[in-house]
Formats: C-alpha cells, structure tokens, sequence
C-alpha cells in the first residue's frame, strides 16, 4: 500500500539571501537537521543523495525508510517565472512590498532508477521524496524560506492491518505520516534558525562586534 505524506513550513531567517542560500545548499548538513535521518551521504559518481530514516509503521513498529534524491538550484525573480509550481507559489506571497524580488529555488526530484544497496533492517523500504525550498530576498537583508515536501512509501499489509480496508488505513496512515514530517520539518527549520543566529554571534565577535 502506497501512502503519501505532505508538509510545509515557512520562517523568516535574519540573514540575507547570500548566506542563506550557502547553508540550504549544503545538502547533508540540512538533511541532518531532520531528528528522523540516521545517516545521509553523497553518492559522487551518480550525483545523488542517500538518505536513510528511522521511522515507526501503522503499529508502531521501527522500520528503515531510504529515499534516493537529486538537488538542483537555480536563481529566479518574483516578476519573472514561468512553471507551474513558481506560479503557484508567487501567488501564495504575501506582503511583496517586504521582498526586493530576487530569490532561489532549491529542488530535490526523486531518483527513480537508484543503485543497489545493502538494506540496514530487515524492514526497510525505499521511498520517493521531493521537496521545493524556496528563499526571498527581504529588503532588510533578511531571508524567507518556504519549504514544501512529499514524501511517499509502499508499506506491506500484515496480519491485521491486511483485514482492514484499505481506504481507511491510508487515510489514517497518510495522516499520521503528514504529522511526523510537519513535526521533523519544523525542527529542521527552527535548528537551521539557531544554526545561522550562532553564525552571525560568532562572526559580531570575531569582528569586536562591529
């Protein structure tokens, strides 16, 4: 059974669009954030990411989620997109007067055809995972960040769960995942918030606070 999981989050970092964009950039370093991610490594030859996450099944039961994604980055402009999804989210902007209109598009597209792996458990299943991050420009040299994922995994039905129907298991599992990944993403966020402000704290320093 396939079940789909969703989140989104938005915060406002006081950093400007620059250095914002170094750390989300770093992908392993931001995947880490995530309190779910056991371990997350960079695949060179292919140019993909491995991610493995440490989850719990419909029952509660621990089980091994990996998840194979490629990153792309690309800079746009508030006045000048053209796909659907950067349509969709310059609509949802709110307060455009606070942006200068410049901004950067983070991505991460599911790979479909991954490599061979050793599996860590012996439940582990492979899922797909996108994600959009998006960061504005602010006037003030502040950065907001939009954050949108879905995540999907193809659980197998056992005794019990196979005798109830299956509409209403992946409603409730749907449901529950979309929750974890709320929780997992707005810890991620509100780590690379203390991450940056720790930054900027030891930079005032090393410069006498000036």
């Amino acid at each position: 059974m396939e079940v789909v999981g969703k989140s989104n989050a938005h915060i406002v970092l006081d950093s400007c669009l620059h250095e914002s964009s170094i750390y989300f950039s770093n992908h392993e370093k931001l995947i880490k954030c995530n309190p779910y991610c056991s371990n997350v490594k960079y695949l060179m030859d292919l140019d993909i990411f491995q991610w493995v996450f440490q989850v719990d099944d419909p029952r509660n039961h621990p089980i091994t989620a990996v998840f194979f994604v490629r990153q792309q980055e690309e800079s746009f402009t508030l006045d000048d997109v053209d796909d659907t999804y950067s349509k969709k989210f310059v609509a949802k902007v709110k307060n455009r007067e606070h942006f200068n209109g410049k901004g950067k598009r983070i991505r991460w597209h599911p790979v479909h055809d991954h490599p061979e792996f050793e599996a860590p458990s012996p439940h582990t299943f492979v899922g797909k995972a996108s994600s959009e991050i998006c960061l504005l420009h602010h006037k003030d040299d502040r950065t907001s960040v939009y954050f949108d994922t879905d995540i999907s995994l193809d659980f197998d039905l056992t005794f019990p769960l196979n005798l109830m129907p299956e509409g209403i298991l992946r409603f409730m599992t749907e449901a529950v995942m979309s929750q974890i990944m709320q929780q997992a993403t707005e810890s991620m966020l509100c780590q690379v918030k203390s991450d940056i402000c720790c930054s900027a704290a030891e930079v005032a320093i090393s410069s006498g606070g000036k």
